[in-house]
């Protein structure tokens, strides 16, 4: 919480309320990375008179690089700041906070060329890296064609116990799902078989208790240690990580859900009003809308998806004329 580099004005003020705030048990890492980015803008003004000006921030703002939801956040952040300065009988503008953006994300859709090379490279993570020894090698591609396959969540899979697998049915039981909807999904056969051998190999198939995906020490690994070797099997798929600004979403691990939401709609061959159901109710959606948006991130990239859904929406929307 030491701010003795910064030269501005209110630099007491930004002491007094960071500790403030830490008392109060609240995160500061954020607030005095806003009050840095500020340091430059506000002017050396020693009686302290609308040193926070509508031009202060509009300055800052129009430097800032980031995505609109940390914009809002920072403006959340900034404008509780203001009504300190106010309670401390320092005039300052209080900025509004924008509203909330809709978000910019469109996930990767895998092609099947690209989704080959991926399960290619990561079988060969072990020699590749020379990581035999580890755990790291078994789990991380059956983790993957597991979520391909079913289309589940990151946290779904990891959350999964060998007495969660039903052979007889070829099934999996999702307990712990987003918003406790919980469901059961059906596995490939060839999928199932795999799953099995996996099990076998180490030494799982008799223990129900224990963690399908677990690591060393019995744990199932973490979103971060996933979202590592996912990045490392894309660079050596060749497959690019492009940004358009700093803290944009990459490719995650969760496209790989989004990819089994489109080739599953892609490959129904029924229309879009009588597949949206039955794939809401698949992937544990809380409504048809959520699926209705996995689909409309994709299909603005596929001319067939394009006409399906355009087909399904045509007299819905009212007609703009002017």
């Amino acid at each position: 919480m030491e701010m003795n580099q910064y030269r501005n004005s209110l630099y007491e003020e930004m002491q007094q309320y960071l500790e403030l705030r830490h008392k109060a048990g609240h995160y500061t890492k954020n607030i005095a990375s806003l009050f840095r980015e500020l340091d430059c803008y506000i002017p050396d003004n020693a009686e302290k008179k609308l040193c926070l000006s509508k031009e202060v921030i509009f300055e800052w703002d129009k430097n800032l690089l980031c995505s609109p939801a940390t914009r809002k956040r920072k403006y959340i952040e900034l404008r509780g700041f203001a009504r300190f300065l106010q309670a401390e009988g320092i005039i300052c503008y209080i900025p509004e906070t924008p509203r909330k953006p809709s978000s910019t994300y469109v996930p990767y859709i895998f092609n099947e060329n690209e989704w080959n090379r991926i399960i290619m490279e990561a079988d060969k993570l072990a020699d590749s890296l020379k990581r035999a020894g580890t755990d790291m090698p078994i789990v991380f591609p059956m983790l993957i064609r597991i979520l391909y396959v079913c289309g589940l969540r990151v946290s779904e899979a990891l959350s999964l116990q060998v007495k969660d697998v039903d052979f007889t049915q070829n099934s999996l039981n999702i307990q712990k799902a987003k918003r406790k909807r919980q469901r059961l999904v059906p596995v490939k056969e060839s999928t199932a078989v795999l799953l099995y051998k996996y099990l076998i190999r180490r030494g799982m198939l008799s223990m129900p208790e224990v963690y399908i995906f677990a690591c060393e020490g019995g744990k199932p690994p973490s979103q971060s240690w996933i979202q590592r070797w996912f990045t490392v099997t894309l660079e050596k798929s060749g497959i690019q990580q492009i940004r358009q600004h700093p803290g944009e979403r990459g490719i995650c691990p969760h496209c790989i859900r989004h990819t089994f939401a489109f080739r599953s709609f892609q490959n129904s061959g029924d229309t879009f009003e009588n597949t949206v159901p039955f794939l809401s109710t698949y992937l544990g959606h809380e409504n048809i809308m959520e699926t209705d948006r996995y689909l409309r991130f994709s299909y603005e990239l596929y001319n067939e998806a394009h006409e399906k859904i355009s087909q399904y929406t045509e007299g819905v929307f009212p007609e703009v004329t002017r």
